[in-house]
Formats: C-alpha cells, structure tokens, sequence
C-alpha cells in the first residue's frame, strides 16, 4: 500500500493503519458506524389477525355484575327513565290533523300542477290538427303528465290513508263526548269509505253524525250537515264518480277516446285539488268542534251566571 501523502511503498505485512514514514492515515480505511444491536439477530415482528368482530360468550362472564346486581326499577335514580305517558286523545287527534293538513296541501298542489299538465296536453292535440308540433313541447308536455300523473296519486293516498286515521279519532272522541256508541264498526267504516259505491255515502255520513255529536245535539235527531261538511261530500261523491269514468274511459283505444281521456284526466286533477281543499276545511271545523283550544283572541265564550 502506498502512502497518500509521501508516496512510499509500505512494508509487506503491515497491517497497520497509519504511514510507518509519515504517519498519515493510508488509505482505504473505512469507518463504519453501527448501532449497539446491529450484532444481535432480529427477531421477526408478529403477525396481526385480523378482526373477527367483538368477543363471544357461550354463557354470562363471571365478571359480569348481572348474576348479583338487581335489575334497577324504571323511574329509580339509578335506573333508566319512565316511559312517556301516551299522548291525550284531543292531543292525538290535533296532531293527526295538522299531519293531514300538510298532506292535503301537497296532495292539491300536485293534482293542480297534473291538471295543468293534462290541459297543456289537450292544447298541443288542437294545434296538431293542422302543424306539425315541436319535439320539446312534446317532450315538456309528457314530462309533466308522466311525472306529476304518478305523484299526485301517490300523495293522495298518503292522505287518505291519514285521512282514515283522523276520521277513527274522531269518531271516538264524539262518541265519548254524547255518550253514545258508535253506528258502523271499525271494519265497516274502513270498507265503506274505499269500496264503491259505499265511499259514496260512508265518509260523508260519518262526518255529518262526528258534527252532530260533537254540537251537542239530541242523539235522536236526524244528524243535518253543515255546508262546510255537504260542500266536502258533494265534492267527493262527484270526484269518485268521475275517476271511475276515467278509469273505464282508459280501456278505450280509439284517437276520440284518447282525447276524451285527457279531458277526463284534467277534470278528475281539479276535483282532487278541490277535494283535498275541503277536506282541510272539514277536518279543521271538526277538529274544533271536538278538541278545541282556548285562545286569548278569536273566540269568544258565553258562561251563564
């Protein structure tokens, strides 16, 4: 090996690190920085299983505290809250008509917006007697009536079916209040009320005698509608009858009858909104008359001294 800095040859078998001439370091020397384990061997690193889910027990741990620990009473300081009292019936029966208002809204906003829809239709089947029409009227038009033709069904179900509900409450709470009984079951009521040609005369009855118990009136006078409840079952008895037209009218596969099924569908639209109209009108007077609420304005009350 040769010195780097005087360039002598070093004697043979020197295993020295440093120049016998110079005393230089020679080159070649390598320092090599280790850790203090870098000797030991390594071990390899476990090998994690994955998760098998939370831990199973064939029968209760006995570190558990339930074999001893008495189960804690409901309403107890220790033990978990008493369950809510049930609503009261006036509650119940207000709650079920603000549900049905809402509903019932919707219902009429989509029956007119379908209705418009159905006479958009027609006006697009006049102009093409003699033009030709364009592709997005068309487009539009079938969007429209497709669309809103199967909400607006969807929505009034939903309100009859709540509908139903209110008129149960109803009658309960009238029956309770004149302390009679009630003519129609339950089974009856709700069979009349969708099964033609009983949903002609069921709904708008059971309305007249719910108004007749709630007023006060003798139990045995004939029951005599107001006109908030005749002008709901005038329009209900005629939006009954026209949908079953149209039901029928949409058998028919002639160019007539398709046009006069479009006619039919717009008047059967506008008969819905206005029946889901009145029914929040009736259920309101009702709902009134049988669990009314106390306002500092907007009623007055007679007491007799």
């Amino acid at each position: 090996m040769t010195c780097p800095r005087c360039g002598r040859e070093q004697p043979p078998g020197g295993t020295g690190r440093f120049c016998v001439h110079c005393g230089r370091v020679l080159g070649g020397v390598r320092w090599v920085a280790t850790t203090p384990d870098a000797t030991r061997p390594r071990t390899p690193a476990p090998r994690r299983a994955p998760y098998a889910g939370p831990p199973r027990y064939r029968s209760i741990p006995r570190w558990s505290l339930w074999p001893w620990a008495a189960r804690p009473e409901p309403g107890d300081p220790d033990g978990p809250l008493a369950p809510p009292p049930p609503p009261a019936p006036d509650d119940a029966l207000r709650a079920t008509a603000d549900l049905l208002r809402r509903l019932a809204v919707t219902t009429a906003l989509l029956c007119g917006v379908a209705a418009f829809g159905e006479a958009f239709r027609y006006v697009l089947l006049l102009v093409s007697r003699d033009r030709a029409l364009s592709g997005v009227l068309l487009g539009w038009s079938d969007a429209i009536v497709g669309l809103f033709g199967l909400l607006a069904p969807v929505a009034a179900l939903a309100t009859g079916a709540v509908f139903l509900r209110w008129l149960l409450r109803a009658r309960e709470i009238a029956a309770e209040a004149s302390g009679t009984r009630p003519w129609r079951s339950t089974r009856m009521l709700l069979v009349g009320c969708v099964l033609p040609p009983l949903t002609l005369t069921v709904p708008g009855a059971t309305l007249a005698e719910i108004e007749h118990a709630a007023s006060g009136r003798p139990a045995d006078v004939r029951p005599t509608p107001s006109r908030t409840v005749l002008a709901w079952w005038a329009a209900w008895v005629v939006g009954v009858v026209l949908g079953l037209v149209t039901v029928v009218q949409g058998f028919a596969d002639s160019t007539q009858a398709l046009a006069d099924g479009v006619v039919l569908h717009f008047w059967s639209d506008v008969l819905a909104a206005v029946v889901a109209v009145l029914t929040v009108r009736v259920t309101a007077h009702l709902t009134e008359l049988l669990a009314p609420v106390l306002r500092a304005s907007g009623r007055s009350y007679v007491v007799a001294g």
